[in-house]
């Protein structure tokens, strides 16, 4: 973006207020204040000491005052600046809900973004958005005025383009009326107009300021246009029209210094140019309004560097911007680089470089060097600045300091991000990025812990300080205990947070603090050790990890053998009884087994220390079996099972929407009258719904249950997945989280069915939750939830 001096002054001085405006960080969690009141405990959109926040890194975008701002694929935005290494959110909840209308003007930092795909900062220093999957385009105004037509305070969040359904439609009516099918990239030019890559329309478009002729059509203010593309996918029209040719995916688009606006045609592997006046560009003679390819051949490789630009091999380049001197950056993503386009012949990032040759300024195609640069942006001292994934970087043009730390002419520095998709390095866990959350156990009174089984981690809450799991910890961080990030199987025997785990789920805590998990797609049940000695069979040191049932091979077979020679297959996780046995949900083979800890009697069955044994299930998938054996039913167990203090085996048979109990000992448990080593259903009629608050649970209907715990009255908790509710079958009459409860029935103690985050620091009741997957319970009698798609573990207070 280009402009005179007065409105580069009054940008300094926008970007500035910007900077304060936008820099109010969402507030911390408060500590539940009352029965059945709903906090945040750990997760949320990330923030703090910006090399610790996790992010996901694909657009990038800096004021002229130096504040850096970061587009999170997962939707939130983020802001940090060369002085000051703290990030901060300034959009986006972490919630990416495709079923939640977007909210406009209120908070940003409460709103809901899909994802974030595009970023730019307007004329008045407004952040502007791509929310991607929402089809929308949105402004977080850094002051209160009219902007695009709409009055806006300081801090909101509205859309300026897109009317959220997914199509191709609107051209020269009002952008908001208009339809976007993913938009992208974003831009705005010298006459304060914005661009839009409209990714899977295959179109640029633009949303005028003012009214005007532009890129060589007539405008109407708040109105859209197309300025380049067909509406169809292809490559065609070099030299005619730019609305007469065809498009792949353009991902990215900025202005040059002579007004052009500059495209990267991804699929195309081409950069290509919409001439805003006639003139001769890039070497080509051009027309106001037509379109030409400036960079690629379309063959998708390396090649061409130091040479002319449109030689060049690219391979599909994301994001642009244009430097100080006026040179073309481009994000080269499958190529593992960035690349420059001379303007001139010159001197250029330490390099002579010629005028329309192109040239490598970062990367050499291999990672991590660079890994697949998505944006691009270039900082007031000339920095290029990248969003490289879960890093955003820094090309560094001059030698200094820079980002607080010093930097070499041309060499890479990480600036932002820790490299993972989750926070677990110590920082607060009210300020951590937790990457779906959907395992919550605790262990008293160390630690909380989350389940991340796509980021294949295990983490820790320390609800007190000392060290746990061979780590110094402080009350209120968060921390990994297990996996390194990467999906595999490697580490027994060594440190857990060199582990490579494939799909941890369902984790338990034993007497000892031990953490047992199903690493479900390794086929093995593993233990972290919280303190060195003796455990199941083997000697174990603090902060290492051990497998203590399973060999790898998926299947079924080992019983009354050593567990760690049984076949398991695709485990979803673990309880620990009263006597120290471990209880695996094996998921595929649709049965309940057991690790004896000690030789002894259990479930019926005479068991040996360190060898499995099936408890339930016939291996069947199905419903049958309730008031006969355990071992005789058919099941579908897919949750970590819950051992009460009677010792009977609780869990969620979520694709049934029951939940069962195998009973240890004869008795009346949750209304239900029961016999030793039976199976039992104690919630849900086996139809998928929501229905029977109030009234018997065996009578009530439930939505694929997904786990379950019991709190310190006896009190059975539900998970209730696809309603987004946690639900309660009380074991005795009373009060409990706020209600008046009757044993046997069920109740709602948090969630009201809507999908989405609300409702903190309120009742439980009225929250929305959003697929909770894990329940827990507190030494405290708090209520723990593994709020997945909220990306948040939260907290009911009992």
């Amino acid at each position: 973006m280009k402009g005179t001096g007065a409105r580069l002054s009054a940008l300094l001085a926008v970007a500035g207020l910007a900077g304060s405006l936008l820099a109010a960080a969402a507030p911390a969690a408060v500590a539940a204040t009352g029965p059945g009141i709903i906090t945040t405990t750990a997760g949320g959109p990330g923030r703090g000491p910006a090399l610790t926040v996790a992010q996901d890194a694909g657009s990038v975008a800096v004021s002229p005052a130096g504040h850096v701002y970061v587009g999170d694929i997962r939707g939130v935005v983020r802001e940090f600046s060369g002085r000051s290494s703290w990030e901060r959110v300034i959009a986006g909840n972490a919630t990416q809900n495709l079923l939640s209308a977007p909210s406009a003007d209120v908070p940003a930092t409460t709103a809901a973004l899909d994802s974030v795909d595009g970023l730019a900062l307007d004329a008045a220093g407004n952040v502007v958005i791509s929310d991607g999957l929402d089809y929308l385009v949105r402004l977080v105004a850094a002051r209160s005025g009219t902007f695009y037509g709409q009055a806006m305070r300081a801090g909101n969040i509205y859309t300026i383009a897109g009317d959220g359904a997914f199509g191709y439609s609107g051209d020269g009516g009002p952008a908001t009326s208009a339809q976007l099918a993913r938009p992208a990239g974003l831009a705005t030019d010298s006459a304060g107009n914005l661009l839009i890559a409209d990714s899977l329309d295959c179109v640029v478009r633009v949303v005028a300021v003012r009214s005007g002729t532009f890129y060589g059509q007539a405008m109407t203010a708040g109105d859209i246009y197309t300025i380049a593309g067909t509406g169809r996918r292809g490559y065609s029209g070099d030299g005619g029209p730019g609305t007469s040719a065809n498009l792949s995916g353009p991902a990215g688009v900025t202005i040059d210094r002579a007004g052009n606006a500059v495209i990267a045609d991804s699929g195309n592997s081409r950069i290509r140019v919409v001439a805003a006046h006639s003139g001769t560009f890039y070497g080509q003679a051009m027309t106001a309004g037509d379109i030409y390819t400036i960079a690629g051949t379309g063959r998708r490789r390396f090649s061409g560097d130091g040479g002319p630009a449109a030689s060049a091999g690219l391979r599909y380049p994301g994001g642009l911007t244009t430097d100080h001197a006026g040179n073309l950056v481009i994000a080269d993503t499958g190529n593992h680089r960035v690349r420059v386009i001379a303007a001139r012949s010159a001197t250029f990032y330490g390099r002579a470089m010629t005028a329309g040759d192109i040239y490598t300024i970062g990367g050499d195609g291999n990672q991590p060097g660079v890994g697949y640069p998505q944006g691009v942006a270039v900082d007031p001292a000339g920095n290029v600045v990248l969003a490289d994934g879960y890093l955003v970087r820094v090309l560094a043009a001059w030698s200094g300091r820079f980002y607080c730390k010093k930097m070499t002419a041309g060499d890479v520095y990480p600036v932002a991000g820790n490299g993972q998709a989750t926070s677990g390095n110590g920082g607060k866990a009210v300020d951590a990025e937790i990457s779906d959350p959907d395992g919550v156990a605790v262990s008293a009174p160390e630690s909380i812990i989350i389940s991340a089984s796509q980021q294949a981690q295990i983490m820790a809450l320390a609800t007190a300080s000392g060290t746990f799991y061979g780590q110094p910890m402080k009350a209120g961080n968060i921390y990994t205990i297990a996996g390194n990030g990467a999906s595999g199987f490697s580490g027994d025997g060594g440190a857990a947070t060199a582990a490579e785990l494939y799909g941890p789920y369902g984790p338990a805590t034993d007497s000892a603090g031990n953490v047992v998990f199903a690493d479900s797609l390794n086929n093995r049940v593993r233990v972290v050790a919280n303190t060195s000695g003796t455990f199941y069979g083997q000697a174990m040191t603090a902060g290492n990890i051990y497998t203590i049932a399973g060999n790898g091979t998926s299947g079924f077979s080992g019983d009354g053998g050593p567990a760690t020679s049984a076949e398991l297959s695709f485990p979803t996780g673990a309880g620990v009884d009263a006597h120290g046995n471990v209880v695996i949900a094996d998921g595929s083979n649709n049965q309940l087994r057991v690790v004896a800890a000690t030789t002894g009697t259990f479930y019926g069955q005479a068991m040996t220390a360190g060898n499995i044994y099936t408890i339930a299930g016939n291996g069947a998938s199905g419903f049958s079996g309730d008031g006969g054996p355990a071992t005789s039913a058919e099941m579908d167990v897919h949750s970590a099972p819950t051992v009460d203090s009677a010792g009977n085996v609780i869990f969620a048979d979520a694709w049934n929407s029951v939940v069962r109990v195998v009973a240890a000992v004869s008795g009346t448990f949750y209304g239900v009258a029961m016999q030793a080593g039976d199976i039992y259903t104690v919630a849900g009629t086996g139809e998928f719904g929501l229905s029977g608050d109030g009234g018997p649970a065996t009578s009530a209907n439930l939505e694929s249950p997904h786990a379950t715990a019991v709190d310190s009255s006896g009190n059975l908790l539900i998970a209730d997945y696809d309603s987004n509710r946690i639900r309660l079958v009380p074991d005795r009459s009373g009060t409990f989280y706020g209600q008046a409860m009757k044993a046997g029935h069920i109740y709602t103690i948090a969630g009201d069915g809507n999908v989405g985050f609300r409702g903190d620091d309120g009742p439980a009741t009225s929250a929305w939750l959003n697929s909770p997957a894990g329940v827990a319970v507190d030494p405290a009698g708090d209520v723990l939830i593994a709020d997945l798609g909220n990306a948040r573990v939260r907290e009911v207070a009992g």
